[in-house]
């Protein structure tokens, strides 16, 4: 028979390969005038957003995604240059832990070429940053990248 054979409680993070290679962070500071590097372990607890689908209906198009980390309050969405416009929350709402799924509708959108940026908002308020944030800014590395997400869509 395969499957689990045994279970291991341990009283401090495990240190896997994953662990211990691939999920750290490596961040850039500037402490006194100089620069120091300091790597700590990825955390958890990190908002994130995603625009990930736009179909038409009609000639209307309606914009998808899901957002996630957090029990999800909100999501805005950025269209160009145009404020920020809350989404509509779907599937997933009052999850503490699951995604919450969105959708924004885009009436009539100019042809050519567009871009869309989301943004979560916790049930305690935090806003997911936007790259340029001092605190997203100095990662080097890529598991806690969680800065807005741009699309480009094409309209035709």
């Amino acid at each position: 028979m395969k499957g689990l054979t045994r279970i291991e409680v341990l009283d401090r993070r495990y240190q896997g390969h994953f662990t211990v290679r691939d999920y750290l962070t490596i961040r850039e500071e500037v402490r006194g005038g100089e620069t120091v590097w300091t790597l700590t372990s990825v955390t958890r607890d990190r908002l994130k957003s995603a625009p990930a689908k736009v179909t038409r209906l009609g000639n209307r198009y309606r914009i998808m995604a899901a957002a996630w980390r957090a029990p999800i309050a909100g999501v805005e969405v950025h269209i160009d240059n145009e404020p920020w416009q809350p989404a509509t929350l779907t599937d997933g709402k009052g999850s503490e832990h699951g995604w919450v799924f969105w959708t924004v509708d885009w009436d009539s959108p100019a042809p050519g070429e567009h871009t869309v940026t989301s943004r979560a908002i916790d049930a305690s308020g935090n806003v997911q940053r936007a790259p340029e944030d001092p605190y997203l800014a100095g990662k080097k590395t890529f598991w806690e990248s969680n800065g807005h997400i741009t699309r480009r869509v094409r309209i035709a």
